[in-house]
């Protein structure tokens, strides 16, 4: 059967009068990479007549490979550690606040500088070994590591903050020192002395820092009787004793991990294990010595450190918040007073009449002349 002209030429036609229209008449088409699925707007495909021409030059479809975006996790700092925070360039006179101790006394020392981040005549330095003490076989000597620092750089006063690694260790010896016997106690002491003899020798401020409560009862008694050895030796004119162990307990005295920030907010102060600081807890301790060494040192201005290392007679020219001295300028009372017979005795304790003066004006008594 023979096909007409029109049906033979009517493809062709077609197709000729397709590419006139694409060439003459201005056609809106979405992006090259959406022709071949473009989409109502109600979510249903429509049809487009040049989808097969776009598929086969490779335009079909976005070929290239997109990179999986991966979730951003955030970056997470440890509760014990401090945040990012700039200080005030130190002045090269600056003196020097040496921390020395245990993981505690770290997280001390940050707390301090933080505090005292804008006082440009005072700088913190650490002088701590985290899983240290006084105790077990590799126990530093703090007393050679202090002395060292104190007689080579112009350090005005020194806080001591350990105990929390002495927990369950013994003394060496033959045999060792068993934890808390009255052997280990007596050593323990010894240590403590030694410390603060090697401070005070140097005639510097010492201040020593207590343990505090934890969520253990054993280790709150062991903290207790570290504590107690502590406060025995700090009985000198020029060592204090900074109490942390109160200010770390709730309305009720119980242990809480919870309490007042520095800032007043309530936030988590102790660590997960119910021993150690989160950053709130260190900032909190160091609120607390630094209010100290305050009062210590009077103050952090260009004349704060001058003339007080042994010299309570001394008045610092910032002021002092409260003075150390325990005796009056006047001395210590002898216990000599007026005796019983003496004019003041009987005036101011017994009430009497002072003798009439004669001729003062006070003296209302007749003169005895006055008649002849």
């Amino acid at each position: 059967m023979r096909a007409s002209g029109s049906q033979v030429f009517s493809l062709p036609i077609r197709i000729l009068v397709i590419a006139a229209l694409m060439f003459t008449v201005p056609v809106v088409v979405p992006p090259f990479t959406d022709l071949a699925h473009a989409q109502s707007r109600d979510g249903q495909r429509n049809f487009n007549p040049f989808a097969p021409i776009f598929r086969f030059l490779g335009g079909g479809r976005d070929t290239r490979r997109r990179k999986a975006t991966k979730p951003v996790r955030r970056k997470t700092r440890p509760s014990g550690t401090p945040p990012v925070f700039v200080e005030e360039p130190k002045d090269p006179d600056a003196g020097i606040v040496l921390v020395v101790g245990d993981r505690m006394a770290r997280g001390l020392a940050d707390g301090l500088k933080f505090l005292l981040a804008d006082k440009t005549m005072v700088r913190v330095e650490p002088i701590t070994e985290d899983k240290k003490g006084f105790t077990g076989e590799s126990a530093p000597d703090w007393n050679s590591l202090a002395l060292a620092k104190i007689r080579g750089a112009d350090v005005k006063a020194v806080v001591m903050m350990l105990g929390q690694r002495d927990l369950g260790k013994k003394f060496p010896g033959e045999p060792p020192v068993e934890f808390l016997t009255d052997e280990w106690i007596r050593t323990y002491e010894k240590k403590v002395a030694g410390f603060v003899r090697a401070v005070r020798q140097e005639r510097k401020p010492l201040i020593w820092v207590g343990l505090p409560p934890t969520g253990a009862e054993l280790t709150n008694d062991s903290f207790s009787t570290l504590n107690g050895i502590f406060l025995e030796n700090t009985t000198d004119s020029r060592v204090w004793f900074v109490d942390i162990w109160d200010i770390f307990l709730n309305d009720e005295g119980a242990y809480s991990s919870f309490g007042p920030s520095v800032e007043g907010k309530r936030l988590r102060l102790r660590s997960k294990n119910k021993i150690g600081f989160t950053w709130a807890g260190y900032k909190k301790v160091a609120f607390f010595v630094e209010r100290e060494l305050s009062r210590i040192l009077g103050g952090y201005g260009g004349y704060a450190f001058e003339g007080i290392d042994d010299d309570p007679n001394f008045i610092v020219l910032t002021g002092r918040n409260s003075s150390p001295e325990t005796e009056l300028l006047g001395g210590k009372d002898d216990g000599s007073g007026p005796g019983e017979a003496s004019a003041d005795y009987q005036f101011l304790v017994e009430g009497k009449s002072l003798p009439a003066v004669p001729g003062r004006v006070d003296n209302t008594a007749f003169p005895a002349d006055a008649g002849s």
